[in-house]
């Protein structure tokens, strides 16, 4: 391990989950940042269960939520397991120096948190950052270019891009607030109309025929149009692990933190354009 460098990564959906782990397995001392409960039903593409469980296996890694400053200073040192932080953002990056930041919670089309300046190197995933502003790069995620570098500006919104990363799914919302109950499991077939779960005496029914790909935990409370559930209509879907696309933008991510840390510059997405 490269006790050196020390890596930040904010959120624990499917994409932060790809680029702790890879980061992890390039060396470097990651701990993950999620500081409320995981909205993620893709569960196992992703850490989102150990902030609940209190650990969880993703492709190989360990990673375990770290309620104690030892806990979380062993897991940087040993490099077994990657610590989750739960505590608040300004209490993660104030309390514990950090040499990379990498935001990749997902978008919610509100200005982004700024970043640039809490660490040696920043770095925002995905849309909504400014390059040069709230952070130091922004790393596209979209389908031209995921994994393309920005050195200054915005990413372009291109309509192809939303909903990229799984254009096979079907996703049901929760239609009132409550206590959502399963009635399958990630990863069942299921038919369209099928019951995947129940919100008081409500049917929470599949939305399209396919493999449950995402599932909220049993018994977990909801909001209204919270997202409860997701079938993947295609074969060939990609339902557990990372999907090709965060690869290519975990790896793009780890390539940059090695060359910036070397003092090269990375190739610049204003260039390709």
């Amino acid at each position: 391990m490269n006790e050196e460098t020390s890596v930040l990564v904010l959120g624990i959906g499917e994409l932060a989950s790809a680029v702790a782990r890879k980061l992890h397995l390039a060396g470097h001392a990651v701990a993950i940042n999620q500081s409320t409960p995981p909205a993620v039903i893709r569960r196992r593409m992703s850490f989102a269960d150990a902030w609940t469980d209190g650990s969880c296996t993703f492709e190989g890694v360990e990673a375990r939520r770290s309620d104690k400053s030892k806990d979380f200073l062993a897991g940087l040192r040993s490099g077994m397991f990657i610590p989750i932080l739960w505590h608040n953002f300004e209490e993660v990056t104030e309390r514990w120096p950090w040499d990379v930041i990498v935001d990749a919670r997902p978008y919610d089309g509100k200005p982004r948190q700024r970043v640039r300046s809490l660490a040696e190197l920043t770095i925002g995933i995905g849309h909504g950052f400014v390059a040069g502003d709230d952070c130091d790069l922004v790393i596209d995620t979209g389908l031209r270019d995921p994994g393309a570098v920005l050195r200054s500006g915005t990413l372009p919104v291109r309509p192809e891009d939303e909903d990229s990363a799984f254009p096979d799914g079907k996703v049901v919302r929760a239609p009132h607030h409550g206590l959502f109950h399963i009635a399958k499991f990630l990863g069942d077939d299921v038919e369209e109309g099928e019951i995947v779960g129940w919100i008081g005496t409500t049917p929470i029914q599949a939305p399209a025929s396919g493999k449950l790909r995402g599932l909220a935990r049993d018994a977990s409370a909801v909001s209204k149009d919270a997202e409860l559930a997701e079938v993947a209509t295609s074969t060939q879907a990609e339902t557990a692990g990372m999907t090709k696309r965060d690869r290519l933008i975990a790896r793009s991510v780890a390539f940059v933190i090695e060359i910036e840390r070397s003092g090269f510059q990375p190739i610049s997405l204003e260039n390709l354009l």
